[in-house]
């Protein structure tokens, strides 16, 4: 496999809505490998995917390796070198993968703790020489060059607004985003059933808004700013952020379908596209290698939905041109 390239994402993302119990996915870059966090068995699956066969998923062995309680996202480093496991405790789970058979072996030690609780999402710069932990704030590593190994930056932690989730770095390796679920715990609240108790228990709590926000990230230690240097409002309920190959536009997946926006080339800001949002709710989206497409996961059973991405909007066509069950 050439550097860089992935394999077809339709069978992976496949088994996120199987019933196989995985959570995300991720493919090293240098080998035909595929990962996949399963969050009710507290371990990470390991497939080879040949190209000779077509990227069919074969069982590594073991078929499995141990990873923290409800591993959320498994996350491979641009190198291709490392793979790295969030987990509902307060630490990273981190492997070394095996260039020749893709096989994971918890490194030494095999966790690094976190500072922000229970983690739901990693990201990386793409030189591969910083991580990014979301968890109740965003955990800042440096990684060894070396050994692929952990280590946190100063200031370990930065702020973010409240419940957030995904988090993705921009292709030139200068911005990072940040999307949360401002309406959680809020929105979905059912009124109290002794209703007689007065007219402002009988009402649910207004849902508050939710975020996409945006980071610098300093070009020589890779720490982020202090504290989010942008934000728009977005969908409640964000689950995965997408960035277009070239950097122009970024698209976020929530229980209000994907929003979509804009980046300014120069400072990163982002700005709603029109239409702001298409599809109804999703849980998943990634971009093709080429831009042309989104292959996107919706919260039913609907499996997953193609795409085009208009190439001069960056927006998603409003209907899907093919989809798998």
């Amino acid at each position: 496999m050439k550097h860089g390239t992935r394999l077809p994402v339709l069978g992976c993302l496949a088994l996120l809505v199987a019933g196989c119990g995985p959570a995300a996915y991720e493919v090293p870059s240098r080998g035909p490998f595929v990962y996949v966090a399963n969050k009710g068995r507290d371990s990470i699956s390991q497939f080879a995917a040949p190209l000779s066969s077509g990227g069919a998923l074969r069982p590594l062995s073991p078929l499995t390796v141990p990873a923290g309680p409800f591993p959320y996202t498994v996350a491979v480093d641009p190198q291709g070198t490392s793979a790295y496991a969030t987990s509902s405790a307060s630490k990273v789970y981190q492997y070394t993968i095996n260039a020749a058979t893709g096989k994971l072996t918890p490194k030494s030690p095999a966790t690094v703790a976190t500072r922000s609780g229970g983690t739901a999402a990693i990201a990386f710069t793409p030189n591969g020489k910083s991580a990014y932990v979301v968890g109740t704030s965003i955990s800042q590593y440096s990684i060894d060059a070396t050994t692929g190994k952990l280590k946190p930056k100063s200031p370990a932690t930065v702020a973010t607004p409240p419940n957030p989730e995904p988090i993705a770095v921009s292709p030139n390796g200068k911005y990072a985003y940040v999307a949360n679920c401002g309406g959680c715990g809020y929105a979905h609240q059912k009124a109290p059933s002794h209703a007689s108790a007065g007219p402002a228990s009988a009402k649910p709590k207004p849902a508050k808004p939710s975020y996409l926000v945006e980071y610098r990230i300093n070009p020589r230690t890779g720490v982020l700013s202090p504290k989010p240097v942008a934000k728009v409002t977005t969908g409640n309920g964000a689950n995965w952020i997408a960035i277009a190959p070239n950097g122009t536009s970024v698209n976020l997946a929530t229980s209000a379908g994907v929003w979509q926006y804009t980046t300014n080339p120069t400072t990163g800001e982002l700005t709603p596209k029109n239409p702001k949002s298409a599809g109804p709710a999703e849980h998943n989206i990634v971009i093709s290698s080429n831009g042309k497409y989104a292959y996107v996961i919706g919260d039913t059973s609907r499996g997953v939905c193609q795409y085009r991405i208009n190439p001069r909007t960056g927006t998603l066509n409003p209907k899907p041109v093919s989809t798998a069950p």
